[in-house]
């Protein structure tokens, strides 16, 4: 109790500050979609770059001229060591495997070849339990184009010296809107075999595509535009008017965030992973145990919210209690506390959703618990 009032005491001062705050963050572990709890240690091979196509369209009056772009063989090994790194990266984030980098695995051209090597078992590295390699298939295309619109630009016409002539007029033009845009696609097969005894434990094909464009003819086109039609072309010809003050990824910026989108799922299939929940707070609930909660004192807030719930159990009250069983890992207390808060008010979703949750994380937890007692140590 003393250690509780302590807690208490040091997080008051925060009291204002937080308690305007809606969340609290949780981390989670999701375990592994398939079983590896045999594999420990695993080998980074190659990354064989399959297809790399790239080029460039640019548009002048109405015509395309296609720039195909060619790539040396130093090239295409600088992006195949670009996606590796992505994917060790996102292995590594978790500590489930220990990743191990050999010439051996690594120095092999393409699938083929390490699978040969493994299947005849004509390799000499120790200590490792899978090979991790991978294949990509990229085509990125860059334009550089214009769109035209007619457009009814209305301008004032100022008086002469003798103070007539004003007046504002109507012009039909042909506006040009200078665009570039960039948009591409990539597949990428990650494959994780076992090396005694020999197996393919996972295997994935997956493909990301992107496309991003500035400039060009804005949404409304010169519905309000108002002006003078010299001035407009003017900036029409310095490139700057309707471009906003944006930059097209580079070509390793796009290689480097669609692998590692295909590699999160991979990373989930094979590896017990983190992720981080931002749980609801019900306004309405004690506010001191809110502040606890968005400090992550989920054992003062259990403290507090018994205090509380012992006389008056509100459905807030009982819904965060929950949370904090939640957290501290005791899904059975959790489960029961969600329950009494969501049949208090049934109609309330947030209390729904984390019944729901909490239903989900029992489910995993056998599971989650057989994967990280494979990695402790005898």
């Amino acid at each position: 109790m003393m250690n509780s009032r302590l807690t208490l005491g040091l997080l008051g001062l925060g009291l204002l500050l937080l308690s305007g705050c809606a969340t609290a963050t949780l981390t989670v572990q999701n375990p592994a979609e398939i079983d590896t709890t045999a594999i420990r240690t695993v080998a980074v091979g190659n990354f064989e770059v399959a297809m790399l196509q790239s080029q460039v369209l640019t548009e002048r009056n109405g015509n395309w001229n296609r720039l195909p772009q060619s790539f040396t063989p130093a090239q295409q090994e600088a992006i195949s060591r670009a996606v590796r790194a992505r994917v060790i990266n996102l292995l590594t984030e978790t500590p489930y495997f220990q990743v191990v980098f050999t010439d051996e695995f690594a120095a092999l051209e393409n699938d083929t070849a390490l699978q040969k090597l493994i299947s005849t078992e004509g390799y000499t590295t120790q200590g490792v339990d899978a090979v991790l390699n991978g294949k990509v298939w990229v085509e990125m295309e860059r334009l550089d184009g214009v769109d035209l619109s007619k457009e009814a630009l209305t301008y004032f016409r100022p008086p002469n010296r003798q103070g007539r002539g004003g007046q504002n007029l109507t012009v039909e033009e042909v506006i040009w809107w200078p665009y570039k845009a960039v948009r591409g696609s990539m597949a990428l097969e990650l494959k994780l075999t076992r090396l005694a005894p020999t197996r393919v434990v996972a295997t994935t094909l997956d493909s990301r595509t992107y496309a991003h464009r500035i400039g060009g003819s804005p949404s409304g086109a010169l519905e309000n535009l108002t002006g003078t039609v010299s001035s407009l072309m003017a900036d029409q010809a310095s490139g700057e008017a309707g471009l906003p003050a944006e930059i097209l990824p580079s070509f390793d910026q796009l290689i480097a965030d669609l692998s590692s989108s295909i590699a999160a799922q991979f990373v989930k299939r094979v590896a017990v992973t983190e992720r981080t929940l931002n749980l609801t707070l019900d306004p309405s609930g004690d506010e001191t145990a809110r502040v606890l909660m968005q400090a992550q004192a989920w054992n003062a807030a259990i403290d507090r919210l018994q205090q509380v719930t012992a006389t008056a159990p509100e459905p807030a009250d009982l819904y965060h209690l929950g949370l904090c069983f939640e957290a501290t890992g005791d899904y059975g207390l959790a489960r029961g506390t969600y329950l009494q808060a969501w049949q208090a008010t049934p109609e309330n979703l947030t209390y729904a959703q984390a019944l729901g949750r909490l239903e989900r994380l029992q489910r995993e937890y056998p599971q989650l618990r057989k994967q990280l007692q494979s990695r402790e140590t005898p």
